[in-house]
C-alpha cells in the first residue's frame, strides 16, 4: 500500500520533463483554467438568489478547507526522494503550515464565512483573498519541478485558484462592498499576519511571510542590502498599497457600470462607497 502511495503522488508519472514554471505554457493553461473558472461561476450564479450565492461560498471554503487538511496526510509521498532506487518519504513540507499568508487566509477565511462573530472582518479577508494568491499565481515560484498533473501542481493551483475566487466572487456578487474608509481593518490584519509570521520564523526557523529574506530570494538580506527587520515593515506595506489599488480598481468598475446602468444595484454599491 505504501509503494502504490508513492507512486499515486510522485511528482512526475510520464517522464515528460514538463513542469509548472513562471509563465510556462503549463503556467498560462492554468491561469486560463482559473480565470475561466472565476467567470463562468460569476454568470452562472449572477443572477441567482443571495442564498445561493452563500451556498457556493459556503462550498469554496468547505474545499479549500479540505484541501489545506488533507494534503498534510500525503506530505510524506509527494516530497519523496530515492535513495538506491527506493522511495523515502518526505516528512513535513514546512511551507504549508500556516503563517505564510496564503496558508493563514485559509482558517481565517474559514471564520469570516461561517462564524457571525467575525462577519465584520469579511471585506479585509476578501481583500486579501483577492490579492495573495493572485501574487502567487502571477509568479508560482515554489511550486515545485513536478509535471503539471501531478498532485502537488493541481493541490497548489486549486489551492490559490479557489482562495482567490472566493475573494473575487464577494466583491463581484455584491456580498462585499468596499469602503475605502475601513481599509485599515486590512493594516491591522496584515500586522496581526506579519507578526504572527514572525513568531513561526522566530520558533521553527523559516522563511515565512518573506520576513528572512526577500521574497524573490536575490539575497537582498543575505548581502546586506537590507536589515532583515525592514521586511517587517516592506512586506505588509507593499501588501496594503495592494488593497489600496484594489479598492481604486473596484471604485472605477463600479463609476464604470453607473454610467452604463443605473440599476438599483448600482445604486446601493454607490451609496454604500459614499456613506
Amino acid at each position: 500500500m505504501r509503494e502504490l502511495f508513492f507512486k499515486l503522488f510522485e511528482m512526475s508519472h510520464f517522464d515528460t520533463g514538463i513542469s509548472v514554471t513562471a509563465f510556462s505554457v503549463p503556467h498560462i493553461v492554468y491561469m486560463l483554467l482559473i480565470a475561466g473558472a472565476v467567470v463562468g461561476l460569476y454568470f452562472g450564479f449572477r443572477n441567482a438568489p443571495l442564498e445561493k450565492k452563500k451556498k457556493l461560498l459556503d462550498i469554496m471554503i468547505i474545499l479549500l478547507v479540505v484541501s489545506y487538511i488533507s494534503d498534510f496526510f500525503v506530505h510524506d509521498f509527494v516530497y519523496a526522494d530515492e535513495v538506491g532506487g527506493v522511495p523515502v518519504g518526505g516528512g513535513l513540507n514546512m511551507d504549508k503550515l500556516p503563517f505564510h499568508i496564503c496558508v493563514v487566509l485559509c482558517p481565517i477565511s474559514a471564520f469570516v464565512q461561517f462564524n457571525d462573530k467575525f462577519r465584520n472582518f469579511l471585506e479585509p479577508v476578501a481583500m486579501l483573498a483577492v490579492l495573495a494568491p493572485m501574487m502567487y499565481l502571477v509568479y508560482p515560484a515554489n511550486i515545485g519541478s513536478g509535471e503539471p498533473w501531478c498532485y502537488q501542481a493541481v493541490q497548489t493551483m486549486f489551492y490559490h485558484g479557489d482562495l482567490m475566487a472566493w475573494g473575487i466572487l464577494n466583491l463581484a456578487f455584491g456580498i462585499v462592498k468596499p469602503d475605502i474608509k475601513k481599509s485599515y481593518r486590512a493594516a491591522i490584519l496584515l500586522v496581526g499576519i506579519t507578526l504572527w509570521a514572525k513568531l513561526g520564523n522566530l520558533l521553527l526557523e523559516h522563511n515565512w511571510f518573506f520576513l528572512e529574506e526577500d521574497a524573490f530570494y536575490i539575497g537582498l538580506v543575505e548581502n546586506g542590502i537590507i536589515p532583515k527587520w525592514l521586511l517587517m515593515v516592506i512586506n505588509p506595506i507593499v501588501f496594503f498599497s495592494a488593497v489600496l489599488a484594489l479598492y481604486g480598481v473596484y471604485y472605477l468598475i463600479m463609476h464604470l457600470k453607473s454610467k452604463g446602468s443605473d440599476t438599483p444595484e448600482v445604486e446601493e454599491i454607490k451609496e454604500a462607497a459614499t456613506v
